[in-house]
C-alpha cells in the first residue's frame, strides 16, 4: 500500500512538520506560493481570527524543504476561477518556473488555492505544464488518477474518520492520499504530538510505503 501526503502554503510551522517527517522517514509534497515569501518572516493571516500564521523567508525555504518534493500553489494564492485567465496563467507559469529554478525540480504538480477551479482553469494548469492539480474534494477508495487536473484526496489529515478511510483503502491495497496545512494545529503541543504519532504509525506499518504524489504519474 502506498501513502502520499501534501501540505499547503509554505508557513513557518512547516519547520516543525519536516522534523517529524525526517524522524519517521516519511515523504511529503509541499505546495508553495513563493510570491508570499520575503526576506523577513511576515504575518500572512490569522487562522480562525486567532492564530498568527507566518510565512517562511526566501532564505529559509531551501533548507526547510531539502529532500522533499515541491508542488505549486500559484505565486500569490488567488482563486484561479475568479481572475482573468491571462493573470491565472501567469500565476501558474511563474510558480512552476520558480520551483524549477530554486529547487531544481522539473516535474511537479500543484494544488488549487482554496480548492477553486473549473474546466477552463484545468486547461490553464495543463498548459502551464503541471503533472496534476489537487482539489479539496474526496474519493472513497480509488484515487481518480484518470483526471489528473482535478485529483482528489481521501481526506484531510484532521478528518475524524481518517483511520476508517485509511483501513478501507488498505483493505484493497490501494493508494492513500491526505492533505492539510500545518497552521491548522495552531501551535498546540497536544495536536502536534497526535500528528507525530499518526505519521509514526503510518511509517511503521509494514504494509505501507511512502511515495510522492507525482509518482502516480511518473511511471
Amino acid at each position: 500500500m502506498r501513502i502520499m501526503q501534501c501540505w499547503d502554503d509554505g508557513d513557518v510551522d512547516d519547520i516543525r512538520l519536516v522534523e517529524i517527517l525526517r524522524k519517521h522517514g516519511a515523504r511529503a509534497t509541499f505546495n508553495i506560493n513563493p510570491g508570499g515569501w520575503k526576506s523577513k518572516r511576515r504575518e500572512a493571516h490569522r487562522f480562525k481570527g486567532e492564530y498568527q500564521v507566518n510565512r517562511l523567508t526566501l532564505d529559509e525555504m531551501p533548507q526547510v524543504y531539502a529532500g522533499f518534493c515541491i508542488g505549486g500553489h500559484t505565486m500569490t494564492h488567488p482563486l484561479l476561477n475568479a481572475i482573468d485567465p491571462d493573470w491565472a496563467l501567469t500565476e501558474l507559469v511563474e510558480c512552476k518556473r520558480y520551483i524549477e529554478t530554486h529547487f531544481g525540480q522539473q516535474d511537479c504538480g500543484m494544488a488549487y488555492p482554496c480548492g477553486a477551479y473549473d474546466d477552463p482553469v484545468k486547461e490553464l494548469v495543463r498548459k502551464a505544464g503541471y503533472l496534476y492539480s489537487r482539489t479539496t474534494l474526496n474519493v472513497d477508495l480509488r484515487l481518480n488518477t484518470d483526471a489528473p487536473m482535478a485529483l482528489h484526496t481521501h481526506c484531510h489529515f484532521l478528518a475524524p474518520d481518517f483511520w476508517e478511510k485509511f483501513n478501507a483503502v488498505k483493505a484493497i491495497d490501494g493508494d492513500f492520499y491526505f492533505w492539510g496545512h500545518t497552521f491548522e494545529l495552531m501551535g498546540d503541543d497536544t495536536r502536534w504530538q497526535a500528528l507525530d504519532t499518526m505519521i509514526g504509525r503510518l511509517s511503521d506499518d509494514l504494509a505501507t510505503e511512502w511515495i510522492d504524489v507525482k509518482d502516480l504519474f511518473n511511471r
